[in-house]
């Protein structure tokens, strides 16, 4: 990912693909995405500090588990999520086409935990996501393929009023997932509602490649740390592991942060 400013052009006006270049496109973008050689090649091409960082988060998320001492179905699908998400959003700071692969994984395995914890929120949002990872990885991979690098998908910027219209769609959404939450009697819900809309944005500004994404992930990861802080407290199905990946995430945020925005102005190892 490079800055912005100097090497990014709006993109021209172009015809909408047909059906069937539709369909090519999108096998093309899932091949892609799912193919073990790239995955692996796009891991072992990561920067030496994103690098570090992967493992400390990885090495943090094993032992979450293994002292949590939760070995019930739930407690190994928390592991599973939180190896899935750390590896999702560490090829998500570099702009990484593969982030997707990690993401439909970290997505079902989160919906299963959200769905066992009765977090309303927290499953509309896992299935929003699950939805925007086949949408993300058909227009990451459209977008990589018109840039002169192939490696990375560069980052974006939006006007205020941009960012107001966002800020208002979130309002709105909240006060949407509030009303069903309080309904079906969901779990912290105050709090939980803030999930979906944070998630929307968070998702449609990553899936276009923008860079205020990182915004709404750092609030929703501050929420997510306190609901599941709390879960944590009544001792609930894989609470210890979805803790520490909340705090993993949220440190995650401010290294994305600063690469999206500052750190990729030039190549740093």
């Amino acid at each position: 990912m490079k800055n912005i400013s100097k090497t990014y052009k709006e993109p021209t006006k172009e015809s909408l693909p047909t059906f069937s270049q539709f369909i090519t496109n999108f096998f093309a973008a899932l091949t892609q995405v799912f193919n073990l050689q790239r995955n692996i090649s796009e891991i072992k091409t990561l920067r030496r500090t994103t690098k570090i960082m992967m493992s400390v988060m990885l090495i943090a998320t094993v032992a979450s588990f293994a002292f949590g001492n939760d070995y019930t179905f739930s407690g190994w699908i928390g592991l599973v999520t939180g190896i899935a998400v750390v590896l999702n959003l560490i090829l998500v700071d570099q702009g990484r086409l593969t982030n997707y692969s990690w993401g439909v994984l970290g997505c079902v395995v989160w919906l299963i935990i959200a769905i066992n914890n009765r977090l309303i929120g927290d499953i509309a949002s896992q299935s929003f996501y699950l939805v925007m990872q086949f949408v993300g990885l058909y227009v990451w991979h459209n977008q990589i393929n018109k840039q002169s690098s192939k490696d990375e998908l560069t980052s974006r910027s939006f006007t205020w009023l941009n960012g107001l219209f966002w800020l208002i769609v979130t309002f709105v959404i909240y006060f949407v997932v509030l009303f069903f939450s309080k309904r079906l009697n969901g779990t912290q819900v105050y709090l939980d509602a803030t999930l979906l809309p944070l998630g929307i944005v968070g998702q449609v500004l990553m899936t276009h490649g923008y860079r205020s994404q990182w915004i709404a992930w750092i609030t929703l990861d501050i929420v997510n740390i306190i609901i599941w802080y709390n879960q944590l407290k009544i001792v609930s199905p894989a609470s210890t592991s979805m803790f520490v990946l909340q705090v993993i995430m949220f440190i995650n945020s401010l290294y994305g942060l600063y690469l999206w925005y500052y750190g990729q102005q030039k190549k740093v190892s």
